[in-house]
Formats: C-alpha cells, sequence, structure tokens
C-alpha cells in the first residue's frame, strides 16, 4: 500500500491523497485553495486511472478540484448523500464566481454528480483489493472518516474531524484496532480549544449585552456547519432579539433539513431555523440593518459574500457588534479585522467601532484531541497534513 500527499502538505488547502496497490487506484479528496482569488490545485493525476474518489466533505478545500477528473472519464465518487449534495451546491457557486479561473464547467459537475454513489456512515464497501468503512467524522453534516484495509495493512485517513459533541453533530469516534499509519488533519495542531460550553456562555452573554444597548451583532459565518451551528446556539439559550440568515447559508439550511439522519438533535436544528428570518432581497437586508438583532451571513472570513454589506452598515457604530466564529486564514478581511481592528471601507482602510470579538466555535480538533486520537490508534506511521508548515513541525516534536 503507497500513500501519495498531492496537496495540504504544510499547508491548509488543497487536500489530496492518493492510495496505490498493485490492484487499486483510489483519490481520497481533491481540493482547492486560492491565491489571490486564482484556485490553487493538487498536484495532478491521470483521471483514467481511477477507480473511484472518496471524499470526506464538502468543503472546498477537499471538493473543488474534483470536477476536473470528469473532463475526460467519470471515476466514481463515493460519499455520505448529504457530502454530495452539499458539494453540488458548493462547486456550482464556485463556478458562477471563477469560472474563468477554472479547467472544468458545469457540465463536469454534472457529470460528477450522476457519478456520485452515496453510502452511509458506518457502512462498509469493497473496491477491489480494498476494504473500505465510512465512519462520522464530526466535522460538518455527513462528514466522514475512511478506515482502508488492504495489501495487509491497516490506514485511517480523518480528513477533517471533531472528536467533540457540538449542538448539531456527534463528535467523531476513535476505537480502531492497531493501525499501520494514520492520515490526520492539523489545523489546531499547536492550539487548545477552550470548554466548549464556556465558549457558548460567553458568546451568548456578549450577544445578549449588544441587544439589549440597543445594537446590531453581525456574525460572519460560514454557509455549510457553523452559521447553522451558531444559530442552534443562540435558540437553545434563547438569546433575544430577532435573528436573520442571508446569503447561501438558507440553501445549505434547506438540504441539511432534507437529511435529518445526520444530526444529532434534529428537532433542535429544525425548530431554530423555525425562528430563523430569511432575507430574501436587498430592502430586507436594509430592513435587517434599522433595529436591534443579530444577522448571520457569509462569508466566515468577510472574503466575500452578503456579509459584507452588513458589516459596512453597522462597523461604525460603537453600539453594534461584529462576532466572528469561523477560522481566519491569514491575510484575509476578517484576519485584519480580528487582529487590527480594522476593515476595508471602498478601498480606504478604516478603523471600525463596532465591537469585535472572535468565538472559538471551530469544527476541527485541538492539540489535546489530536494527541489523544494518534495515541489512541497506536499507528506506527503518523502522517500530518492540512495544517500550517510551522506548527506541524513543532506538533510533530510532541
Amino acid at each position: 500500500m503507497k500513500v501519495t500527499v498531492l496537496g495540504a502538505a504544510g499547508e491548509i488547502g488543497r487536500s489530496a491523497i492518493q492510495l496505490t496497490t498493485s490492484i487499486s487506484n483510489i483519490l481520497m479528496d481533491y481540493g482547492i485553495s486560492f491565491s489571490k482569488n486564482e484556485p490553487k490545485f493538487p498536484i495532478p493525476v491521470s483521471s483514467k486511472e481511477l477507480d473511484a474518489i472518496l471524499l470526506t466533505h464538502a468543503h472546498l478545500d477537499h471538493s473543488g478540484g474534483i470536477p476536473i477528473f470528469y473532463v475526460s472519464a467519470k471515476p466514481r465518487l463515493i460519499a455520505t448523500k448529504i457530502t454530495i449534495e452539499i458539494s453540488e451546491l458548493l462547486i456550482k457557486d464556485l463556478i458562477k464566481l471563477s469560472s474563468y479561473y477554472l479547467p472544468y464547467e458545469s457540465l463536469e459537475l454534472i457529470n460528477m454528480i450522476k457519478s456520485a454513489k452515496p453510502i452511509s456512515i458506518n457502512a462498509n464497501f469493497k473496491l477491489k483489493d480494498l476494504s473500505v468503512q465510512l465512519l462520522n467524522a464530526g466535522h460538518i453534516p455527513g462528514s466522514s472518516m475512511f478506515f482502508i484495509e488492504g495489501d495487509g495493512k491497516k490506514l485511517l485517513y480523518t480528513g477533517d474531524f471533531n472528536t467533540i459533541n457540538t449542538k448539531m453533530l456527534h463528535g467523531a469516534q476513535i476505537n480502531f484496532p492497531s493501525l499501520d499509519a494514520i492520515i490526520i488533519e492539523g489545523t489546531y495542531a499547536t492550539i487548545e480549544h477552550e470548554d466548549r460550553t464556556k465558549i457558548e456562555h460567553d458568546f451568548i452573554s456578549s450577544v445578549n449585552e449588544v441587544v439589549s444597548n440597543g445594537g446590531i451583532v453581525v456574525i460572519p459565518a460560514f454557509s455549510v456547519g457553523r452559521a447553522q451551528e451558531v444559530l442552534c446556539v443562540l435558540h437553545q439559550y434563547n438569546v433575544r432579539g430577532k435573528i436573520y440568515i442571508d446569503g447561501m447559508a438558507k440553501d445549505a439550511s434547506n438540504i441539511f433539513l432534507d437529511n435529518p439522519d445526520f444530526f444529532r438533535d434534529y428537532s433542535l436544528l429544525l425548530e431554530a431555523h423555525k425562528r430563523a428570518i430569511w432575507v430574501n432581497s436587498w430592502s430586507e437586508r436594509k430592513k435587517a440593518c434599522k433595529e436591534p438583532g443579530i444577522i448571520i451571513a457569509p462569508a466566515g472570513m468577510l472574503k466575500g459574500g452578503n456579509v459584507r454589506f452588513y458589516v459596512k452598515k453597522t462597523a461604525r457604530n460603537e453600539k453594534n457588534a461584529i462576532f466572528l466564529v469561523s477560522y481566519q486564514v491569514e491575510d484575509t478581511p476578517g484576519a485584519m479585522l480580528m487582529k487590527n481592528g480594522t476593515y476595508n471601507f471602498r478601498g480606504k482602510t478604516e478603523k471600525v467601532n463596532a465591537k469585535v470579538k472572535w468565538f472559538d466555535f471551530s469544527s476541527h480538533c485541538g492539540n489535546k484531541e489530536l494527541l489523544h486520537t494518534i495515541r489512541m490508534t497506536g499507528a506506527k506511521k503518523v502522517i500530518l497534513v492540512h495544517g500550517d508548515k510551522n506548527k506541524l513541525e513543532k506538533f510533530k516534536k510532541v
């Protein structure tokens, strides 16, 4: 069994792992990253030689490059049902926004979806000489890890994973026989997450304080997973004020609500969405900015999406707040806001008067959980991916 890391080696983004034996050739994920708005792809491989593509979850840094394999071939795509549906939503939007830079078009996405075979969590299946099992990864709805046996070896590819229960999802269960190798993410390899309940309490207290004082809380959030998790937290704690949801988060939520089996507490998800006010027009966006309340909108790093409108409308008023709940990549507008308290208003960088806070609603394992996972599996080889190079080097020494 041979493992080749095609992407996400010493970086976050463009995850891609190739696994080959004398008989089989499979790809696990094939994502993209962005450099100056242009997508960067992993090392290329021949689509005609692939037996299958296994997709851990729908985020573009794991799924965004997959349609390229459907230009000249139609390899089988294996993922959970909800992952296939969310991937289609996200890649459609990617084509709409970045078609000039992409080596594929809508036809390749159509062929990709037609070639997809939905597999349930915990299901086992065979790929030639390989035995594969999908396991809950706890990252976003439908996210999975792949446990693979073949060539007398046992391997686990975690993809992005989280072992802590959240409002929406059960955490990943790490209970494996002794592994020969583990391919494990390291997004937060050197960072310890705070206790989840404490984070939620601090978040709710901060939101209630702003709304009670007549302010608006803008929450930039990833449209898939984070926006819905934050909505569930707000609803369960019976937060004050109206809750608005805008952008692609609405489309993702509709897919979530059609797939109840993927959730820890579907009734909470359903009730939270009943409470939310769905923003569908510019007049409704302007209305949401005229009274105290809460607005959840992508993009989570402020790089695009309708959240930019809300930030421009609210950031100059000290009564308001911008609460970041998503991972902030270096040099993104969200990272600059968090670090310097500044935002670019139509080409001019200004100090923001609104309160700015970051709350660690992470859907990735922290340092402690990563170490525990490695120890629990007893893996003879550890392959670290999907993390900052310097942080992975520090983690490796531990």
